[in-house]
């Protein structure tokens, strides 16, 4: 079985171009089933020809299912296979195919196994007149009617089957010097697509039974015209009275069935016309115990046989049955993988919506470290501002302290006089010494200050960066998961698709199931007809 999507459905082909299973096909998907001799399953990709197979083609073209033509296997060029593609579609789009191949020997076990009539044959062919299977020469297989049987154009053998019509004829066979029935029914495997079934039986096998029954009419017709004509001129004898005694005895047995007896030796002694009664009487017993004896072997060869088709039919019934088996298997397990495929779509909308989230909340952090370093340069600025005037007080208080030792210079000068300004001179140096001492410290707290506030929006500052670095990769990540969830969306509908092709392959096992039902039911109609043939010639009762 294989399974290909057109190029991007899944919308991910780029991510699969180097891939060991998929890099072939320039990353596109597609994925065969196969049995090995073991009949395990096996996995594998295709070769990428199969994009150019008309069967694929046909089937993307016409979006229908397509049944290719009968082929020979690619590997040991002698089994034939024929293809069954059914698209997938999405939308009314048809977005890949499911192809099956299926062994023609799979049908020829069943073919082999119908044998309606004593040396008949029978022939398989599909819709372009390629012989899949013939029962009397397998070398036919693969080759053409027209080149096998050229003389089935006078009855327009092909053109009939293709229109779905049936035909019946009779031919006389130049090699077995006998007359034959050539029956052919149309098999229609797709819609307005039919194979060929081809039915031949010799005449004579045919109408063996109605034969041996007319002839036994006319040997017991014989009999009575030839007694009655031979024993009336002689009745008045009594030699005759007593030959048609035996006559009538011997004529009462047969009349009864029984024809294991022998003629009388005294009857048969007779050189007369009655000698050769009794040895015509002896010689009928003879071939009609032959006949008897033959149609009794011949209705036991049918009913074997038509109890091997029956035998071969429920096999098939049953084969069939497991088909169906398989499938509904492989449907539970498609279910199951859309399952599985749906909660993991809704789990990646559900991590999509918590990555947006999460974007979300990192933007408006990245808004508040903005904030936050605007307004640490805003205080840095405003202790630079400080600073400048913490150093014009200093300054002042500086120039204070001089003007002050100044004034205590001029107030010893002046003796007593100055005294009491020297006292208010030192308390105003005193005063000028201690502010700029304060301010020293000051400027000291503030340029720690400063530097620390420097320390602290930078830490800031890496922070932001950190974060739009988290807001990028938030980015890539939201990109990512819409990616992962549209193609889990694409694979939900492609499982729906496949779904939806095994429901037909699953009907088309179920037509086929009542096929092989209304076969046993022929096969056991024959098989009663068979058994009711034996139970009649059982009336006869045979020499041991």
């Amino acid at each position: 079985m294989l399974i290909i999507f057109e190029p991007d459905t899944i919308g991910n082909d780029s991510d699969y171009t180097n891939s060991e299973k998929y890099g072939p096909a320039n990353g596109r998907f597609n994925y065969y089933l196969s049995r090995d001799d073991n009949s395990k399953i096996r996995t594998s990709y295709f070769d990428t020809k199969i994009f150019q197979n008309d069967t694929y083609k046909k089937t993307l073209s016409t979006g229908e299912t397509y049944i290719s033509d009968v082929y020979k296997s690619p590997v040991n060029d002698k089994d034939l296979f024929y293809t069954w593609a059914v698209p997938i579609k999405t939308s009314n789009r048809v977005i890949g195919v499911i192809c099956l191949e299926v062994n023609v020997n799979s049908i020829n076990d069943s073919l082999s196994q119908i044998n309606p009539f004593e040396g008949s044959t029978i022939t398989l062919f599909d819709n372009v007149g390629t012989i899949a299977y013939d029962s009397d020469k397998a070398i036919y297989i693969s080759k053409t009617l027209d080149e096998i049987y050229p003389y089935y154009k006078e009855h327009d053998v092909f053109n009939k089957i293709i229109r779905g019509e049936n035909l019946l004829f009779e031919n006389f066979s130049g090699t077995l010097q006998k007359f034959y029935t050539y029956s052919f029914t149309p098999v229609e495997i797709s819609k307005g697509k039919y194979w060929g079934l081809k039915i031949t039986a010799p005449n004579d096998v045919i109408l063996k039974d109605s034969d041996i029954i007319r002839n036994i009419m006319f040997i017991i017709s014989a009999l009575i015209v030839v007694i009655s004509a031979i024993i009336v001129p002689l009745i008045i004898k009594r030699k005759v009275t007593k030959l048609i005694g035996y006559t009538a005895r011997d004529i009462t047995r047969i009349s009864n069935g029984d024809i294991s007896f022998h003629i009388s030796n005294d009857f048969l002694k007779l050189n007369d016309e009655w000698g050769d009664i009794a040895r015509g009487l002896e010689n009928t017993l003879k071939n009609l115990g032959n006949v008897v004896s033959t149609v009794k072997n011949s209705a036991e060869q049918v009913s074997t046989a038509a109890n091997e088709v029956l035998v071969g039919n429920n096999d098939l019934s049953q084969r069939t049955e497991t088909q169906a088996s398989n499938l509904e298997e492989t449907a539970a397990s498609m279910n199951e993988m859309a399952s599985a495929i749906k909660e993991s779509a809704e789990g990646v909308s559900q991590s999509t919506s918590m990555v947006m989230d999460v974007k979300e909340c990192v933007n408006k952090a990245g808004l508040i470290i903005e904030d936050s370093v605007n307004k640490m340069d805003a205080v840095y600025e405003s202790s630079s501002k400080i600073m400048d005037i913490t150093k014009l007080i200093e300054g002042i208080a500086f120039q204070t302290n001089i003007l002050a030792l100044n004034a205590s210079v001029e107030a010893a000068r002046a003796g007593d006089q100055g005294r009491g300004f020297a006292v208010v001179a030192s308390e105003v140096r005193n005063l000028a010494q201690n502010t700029q001492e304060s301010v020293k410290n000051i400027t000291s707290l503030i340029t720690d200050s400063n530097n620390k506030i420097k320390l602290a929006a930078n830490s800031v500052q890496e922070s932001q960066t950190i974060f739009n670095e988290i807001l990028e990769k938030m980015d890539n990540v939201s990109s990512i998961m819409d990616k992962i969830n549209t193609a889990s969306q694409e694979q939900e509908r492609g499982i729906d698709q496949v779904n939806t092709a095994i429901d037909n392959m699953d009907s088309s096992v179920q037509k086929n199931a009542a096929l092989v039902s209304e076969a046993t039911s022929a096969s056991e109609s024959l098989l009663s007809e068979a058994k009711d043939l034996i139970k009649a010639i059982e009336y006869f009762k045979l020499k041991s």
